[in-house]
């Protein structure tokens, strides 16, 4: 898997070290939600737990984690602080967070079945404010999140099965079951 560029600013270093400090904890990691969809997110955060496929960089103050298979989203990575009259401004852009680029053959089950419904699934549900993502998985069972017009539609068990279902099975036949978290 690449490498992905990340840039930190001096003063982002030094707002993160400064922060670290106060708090006790100079393990942080990159976190994002939903990868690769339009509802992508990337944070920073106090970590807790590395993972065994974690990459570290380390800075003068702080080490900061990633999870390998989040490489292709946060390439480009920009983190910076800022002063203002209310104390400063930490902000990240990720370029490349809503993009869900072509994926490695070794890609996980999460990212393909994410890829899958942002190519197939989302831009029908969107017709009708919906849309649905990858909540987690567990071995080859996928499970998902409705969300928009789809909570509480009464034809969201019908769209599961007979769609969402159909096609995450139809582009990836090593899925043995499809299932929904959402609370309608």
């Amino acid at each position: 898997m690449m490498q992905p560029e990340i840039n930190i600013s001096d003063s982002a270093i030094d707002y993160l070290t400064h922060v670290s400090a106060q708090e006790g904890n100079s393990d942080l990691r990159i976190g994002v939600t939903n990868p690769g969809t339009s509802l992508s997110q990337c944070f920073i955060t106090f970590n807790s737990e590395q993972q065994a496929e974690d990459k570290i960089l380390k800075y003068s103050g702080f080490t900061l984690a990633y999870e390998e298979r989040l490489s292709l989203f946060i390439d480009g990575l920009d983190v910076h602080y800022s002063k203002n009259r209310m104390g400063g401004r930490l902000r990240i852009k990720a370029p490349n967070i809503k993009h869900m680029p072509e994926l490695p053959e070794d890609a996980s089950l999460h990212l393909k079945a994410a890829s899958v419904l942002e190519s197939y699934v989302n831009p029908a549900l969107a017709e009708h404010q919906g849309g649905v993502v990858v909540d987690r998985t567990e071995g080859n069972r996928v499970f998902l999140k409705f969300g928009g017009n789809c909570l509480g539609c009464g034809n969201a068990e019908k769209t599961l099965t007979e769609f969402v279902e159909t096609t995450l099975k139809e582009h990836l036949p090593e899925i043995e079951a499809v299932s929904e978290v959402t609370k309608h």
